[in-house]
């Protein structure tokens, strides 16, 4: 399983704690002191994160931000105009991101720079952004994304929905689950 993986599955992220924990507490601290931002990335809401430290410099909202400005470059995420790595200019204190933090913006862009703008070409004709959308009318129940009060199962909904293609229905179903996973409990 890939970092981005690990990071946005959080189920995954409670078994290898919990399998520590149950194994061996000083191995639990000894990861979590090393690694800090893979083990509790999840804990900062990337969209709130984004739009209070860096909307007011960049365009208001990550997803624009990252179409407009940033590419897939051998594997790395680049600044379109300066070629400039993203991780390493966020490490070097732009923004004064705590490390933590610079993990979660950096799977944030990278997840929206991997949707291809999805939502943005399909659905937001109609539809608020995908994060207020997800966030307000879905739930994810056991693995399933359901609709919050319909109790629709979206993969069978979007089937017939959003003039979406057969092969882009898990992708929007992954796009609207990561929203609810990284939403920070209040």
């Amino acid at each position: 399983m890939g970092l981005l993986t690990s990071i946005e599955n959080p189920g995954y992220v409670r078994r290898i704690v919990s399998g520590l924990l149950g194994k061996s507490a000083p191995c639990f601290l000894a990861i979590s002191t090393a690694m800090p931002a893979v083990a509790f990335a999840q804990s900062i809401d990337p969209h709130k994160l984004y739009e209070q430290r860096c909307g007011d410099c960049h365009a208001p909202h990550a997803g624009t931000f990252v179409r407009k400005n940033l590419v897939m470059s051998n594997g790395n995420l680049i600044g379109r105009e300066t070629g400039r790595e993203v991780r390493a200019f966020l490490d070097a204190d732009h923004g004064r991101l705590t490390p933590a933090e610079v993990a979660t913006i950096m799977v944030h862009f990278i997840s929206i720079q991997q949707s291809g703008g999805l939502f943005q070409k399909k659905c937001r004709i109609c539809h608020d952004r995908a994060v207020k959308l997800s966030r307000s009318e879905l739930i994810i129940d056991d693995t399933r994304l359901m609709g919050r009060y319909s109790k629709r199962d979206i993969v069978l909904f979007l089937a017939n929905h959003g003039r979406l293609k057969e092969d882009e229905v898990q992708g929007m179903v992954n796009v609207l689950k990561r929203h609810l996973r990284t939403r920070q409990e209040k």
